[in-house]
């Protein structure tokens, strides 16, 4: 039997996105959250575990978190086994290799499959929707993105077009009612406004990404996450992991472990579980898994893809005295 820990704490607090209270120390309630995975491994004592969290945390909180897991981290951007850049860090107790670049482009994974040309990557997914447009994109804008083909993060600084994974690609004429803009000499013209652009000149249809192709960016099955509406599909992959590189790094540990022995798994903050698909797609069969979560829409995604998945619930849980799997 192997025992495995599994999470990735909410970064919310900590991601250089939080333009407001942003927690810089190794204290607030975005290290109390880490601090039950910390105590999750000390009363779990598994073989071997796995942290993840957003790169853009704090140097003192990372230097922290090496030495509570007594590990080094290891800095992995997603964008070498998907269609998206997404830079993340990772703790675990065993050695292993960047992954190698798949070379795979946004163009790879649309569902209409011929309209954006180029080899670009989508910039990651994030769990903030809105009802993004065009005009609030250029408003409320934070990040510069990439260049031709165009998702709406192009702009001079993004905002929630970046966020929603909105795109623009060249078109000549307005089709299923897709609404056409135009870019002049650098500025688009929305309602008779120019707004300041990284676009060729030319006509642009904008749209959204859809559901599937946000579960493509992180390297999921077409509808795994079906079993909720839209907004709530989006919010869950943008909080999740992305799947090859999780199995990238569990293959370091586990690639010589026969495909029937048990593994029990604890997952912390567990999500829509991706580490519960990760090790069936690796071929584990014996597989008994444990997760704390709390939001009712992941817990719907994850039981309706794996039914034996244990739900525990709150991760503060893990902190009573008389607690035990």
């Amino acid at each position: 039997m192997i025992k495995l820990l599994l999470g990735g704490s909410p970064c919310t607090h900590w991601s250089i996105a939080q333009t407001k209270n942003r927690e810089t120390k190794a204290e607030g309630i975005g290290w109390e959250l880490f601090l039950n995975y910390v105590i999750a491994k000390e009363k779990f004592q598994p073989d071997y575990f796995l942290y993840e969290n957003n790169w853009s945390a704090s140097f003192a909180i990372k230097e922290q978190i090496q030495a509570e897991l007594g590990c080094k981290l290891m800095r992995i951007n997603s964008s070498l086994v998907s269609a998206q850049s997404r830079d993340r860090f990772y703790v675990f107790n065993w050695d292993i290799e960047q992954p190698k670049d798949r070379q795979i482009c946004l163009s790879d994974i649309l569902e209409s499959g011929n309209d954006v040309c180029g080899n670009v990557r989508s910039y990651c997914l994030t769990a903030s929707y809105g009802k993004a447009s065009l005009r609030d994109s250029l408003r409320k804008s934070r990040r510069t993105m990439v260049a031709m083909p165009v998702r709406l993060g192009t702009i001079e600084t993004s905002g929630v077009g970046a966020k929603t994974g909105l795109y623009a690609v060249p078109t000549e004429s307005q089709e299923n009612g897709t609404k056409i803009y135009t870019v002049t000499d650098g500025k688009v013209d929305i309602s008779g406004k120019l707004y300041p652009i990284r676009l060729a000149d030319g006509q642009y249809a904008i749209r959204k990404l859809t559901p599937i192709e946000c579960e493509r960016l992180q390297t999921m099955p077409d509808n795994y996450t079906a079993g909720v509406s839209n907004a709530q599909r989006y919010k869950c992959l943008g909080n999740g992991w992305t799947a090859e590189v999780i199995i990238h790094i569990l293959n370091g540990a586990l690639k010589n472990v026969p495909r029937d022995e048990k593994i029990v798994v604890l997952s912390m903050y567990d999500g829509i579980a991706t580490g519960r698909y990760c090790l069936d797609k690796m071929g584990f069969k014996n597989v008994e898994y444990h997760a704390y979560e709390i939001d009712k829409y992941a817990i719907t995604v994850a039981m309706s893809n794996y039914p034996d998945i244990i739900q525990h619930g709150d991760a503060f849980d893990i902190r009573k005295e008389d607690w035990r799997l």
